[in-house]
């Protein structure tokens, strides 16, 4: 279990906000849509972006994004760290150089489909981010379902050593809409992360919000909750 890589999800984003910046950037960079009809260049199906809406058959769900959201382009994780922020997932630094090599091996089984961002004042750390990705379990056949993974989740963060500041919650589940899902919260000094999961075939699928304001929080739940996941 200790190659999942959850901890990364929750934890990169608060990592990377911490980082000293190499400028002082006001703002997230802005994003560049993605044109309709845009699909991955690799065999597994990012899916598509038309307007504010989010599509993606293989895995059969579709959420749209409330106004004030913007979809960012391909090229977000290269802008932002141009202006000095790492949002690419790695393994912390901190932990200790086995558990880092396992966490980098295992990042290789995930894909970030999509990432949206509200900016609303000038102050980045204030800022909301979500993620959509989906991890390969072929290597956990033993994880039948969410619950099962988020336990295994937990039992990863068990074996590490984290940040004193870092905490997370027992499993939870939440029906959002017509869709169960079962999620995770954490939280550190740099802000608070939830992250709902739901398991499509030998994948995990996760959508994940880094937040300091329950408004936003509120914002991810409502989205969730008017998303198709029948297509």
């Amino acid at each position: 279990m200790r190659s999942l890589v959850l901890l990364l999800l929750f934890a990169t984003f608060s990592y990377a906000q911490t980082a000293k910046p190499k400028a002082t950037p006001t703002k997230i960079p802005p994003g560049v849509p993605v044109k309709a009809g845009t699909e991955a260049k690799s065999i597994l199906d990012k899916g598509t972006v038309v307007g504010r809406t989010y599509r993606n058959e293989t895995f059969g769900f579709e959420v749209t994004f409330p106004e004030h959201w913007t979809i960012a382009g391909d090229d977000f994780e290269v802008v932002a760290k141009r202006l000095g922020f790492d949002l690419s997932l790695k393994a912390p630094t901190s932990l200790k150089p086995v558990e880092k090599n396992q966490l980098d091996r295992a990042l290789k089984r995930v894909n970030i489909f999509l990432t949206a961002y509200r900016t609303a004042t000038e102050n980045i750390a204030e800022n909301a981010i979500i993620r959509i990705s989906i991890e390969d379990l072929t290597a956990n056949p033993q994880i039948k379902d969410a619950v099962d993974y988020l336990d295994a989740v937990r039992a990863t963060y068990a074996t590490m050593k984290l940040p004193p500041d870092f905490r997370y919650s027992e499993t939870q589940a939440e029906k959002l809409g017509a869709k169960q899902f079962g999620y995770l919260g954490t939280s550190s000094d740099a802000g608070m992360k939830r992250m709902y999961a739901t398991v499509k075939g030998r994948y995990a699928v996760m959508f994940t919000l880094s937040y300091k304001n329950n408004h936003d929080l509120d914002t991810f739940r409502n989205l969730l909750a008017l998303g198709n996941f029948n297509l």
